[in-house]
């Protein structure tokens, strides 16, 4: 029925969303419980810790002061107060200067907006995109509602994509390679070496397609955890330069768009406010497409990021991600203390990627299909199955676990998951 209506091929092809609406479902099944007897979520992932209440302060003060600012158009690229203050931000993080009137471009829809408009400036129908998975379950589709294909490469948590596994991936329909310096689910952190590796793949391919006149292969370096990485920083992948066999050396910065918000670093999921950095044709060529899509950002959230990338926040960023890190090896305390249960402490973020797959055979058993169902039912724990982030079977038995929340309700629900691995196990 939905085909005779005309809906489009693309959007009867996306899966509905792991997590959107997952809490007015878990409402529903907490509806009348007792406390003791609740669900408790550990699906979606946001952190529990409050946003500092100096960003709703200064938001208030500048509609005060300003309210025409607010309630008027915005530029389509964003307020050049905010793109000055992007520039700032990611010159102290990264150390990489971008042009805050060519380079940089404020998106609504959070970092999600920035893919999108990113992927309307670069894919044609029929292009092809390599993502590394496990990660983040919105880049296939995403592709496919620009009529492109991915092409996911299952990958490990301690490994990542490899120069091997990239340079066997691309095919010359490959537009676009998905990679990030803090990876959702896993926690994997990509070293300077490890990208440096990448870029060297890329690069041969890209100086061999331009001397063709061939279209060259782009990064989209996807950052919206950042700010959880509390070890040392890699280089950003915009900032790398590889040698060359000729003693030459060619930079990634032409080939790449970063993009990052506040929503994971300051808790202002919210805002709905993303940006990318990158190549002022690029930038310029989704600024053409975002006006045509959703105009600009949110004039609130705009103000309200502002603020957020001042200096002084900086080490409200830090602080989120320390607690966060503090509650996930509470989590992993819990976890580590199940005999059979073998827990990899991520690199970095503040999720658990938790294998299950020793507990299959026995939670099949009882009716369960996945991990996610059995933990949802005997443990009364909600996750999200490993299959969300990669179409593969083997990841059935995986969960992704969010420990942004507080340690106590961490606590809770590991006591919870213990006591039904062990009542599986007996």
């Amino acid at each position: 029925m939905q085909k005779i209506r005309g809906i489009s091929n693309a959007v009867l092809s996306i899966p509905e969303s792991a997590t959107h609406g997952t809490a007015a479902k878990l409402a529903a099944l907490n509806r009348g419980l007792a406390e003791e007897d609740k669900i408790i979520d550990l699906s979606i992932g946001a952190l529990d810790t409050p946003t500092d209440p100096r960003i709703d302060q200064g938001v208030i003060e500048f509609i005060q002061t300003k309210s025409n600012t607010i309630h008027a158009f915005a530029p389509v690229k964003g307020f050049p107060f905010l793109l000055d203050s992007v520039a700032a931000r990611v010159a102290r993080l990264h150390g990489i200067e971008y042009d805050p009137e060519s380079e940089i471009m404020v998106t609504p829809g959070g970092v999600k907006g920035s893919i999108s408009v990113t992927f309307h400036a670069l894919l044609d129908p029929g292009d092809e995109v390599v993502i590394p998975v496990p990660n983040w379950p919105h880049y296939p589709d995403m592709v496919r509602l620009h009529e492109a294909t991915p092409k996911t490469v299952l990958v490990t948590a301690d490994d990542g994509l490899t120069a091997p596994a990239l340079e066997e991936a691309i095919s010359e329909r490959t537009k676009i390679v998905v990679l990030g310096d803090c990876i959702n689910p896993t926690g994997k952190i990509y070293s300077t070496e490890e990208l440096s590796a990448l870029a060297l793949v890329i690069a041969r391919h890209n100086l061999r397609r331009e001397a063709g006149g061939q279209s060259p292969i782009h990064v989209l370096f996807d950052c919206p955890y950042e700010a959880h990485i509390l070890d040392a920083r890699a280089r950003t992948f915009g900032a790398i330069d590889v040698p060359l066999p000729d003693g030459g050396h060619c930079s990634m910065r032409p080939w790449t768009v970063s993009v990052t918000g506040p929503g994971k670093t300051y808790g202002m999921h919210g805002d709905r406010i993303g940006y990318l950095c990158g190549p002022a044709d690029i930038v310029e060529a989704a600024a053409r497409a975002q006006v045509n899509l959703t105009s600009f950002a949110s004039t609130y959230g705009q103000v309200s990021t502002h603020i957020a990338l001042r200096p002084e926040m900086d080490e409200v960023a830090t602080g989120r991600a320390r607690t966060a890190r503090a509650n996930l090896e509470a989590m992993l305390r819990e976890l580590e203390a199940v005999p059979s249960l073998q827990v990899r402490r991520p690199q970095g973020g503040y999720f658990l990627f938790v294998d299950l797959s020793a507990y299959a055979a026995a939670y099949q058993r009882h009716g369960y299909v996945t991990a996610d169902q059995f933990l949802l039912a005997e443990a009364k724990v909600a996750t999200i199955c490993g299959n969300h982030f990669g179409e593969d079977d083997r990841l059935d038995h995986f969960v992704r676990i969010n420990c942004g929340r507080t340690g106590s309700l961490l606590s809770k629900a590991g006591i919870r998951i213990r006591d039904a691995l062990s009542r599986l196990e007996s």
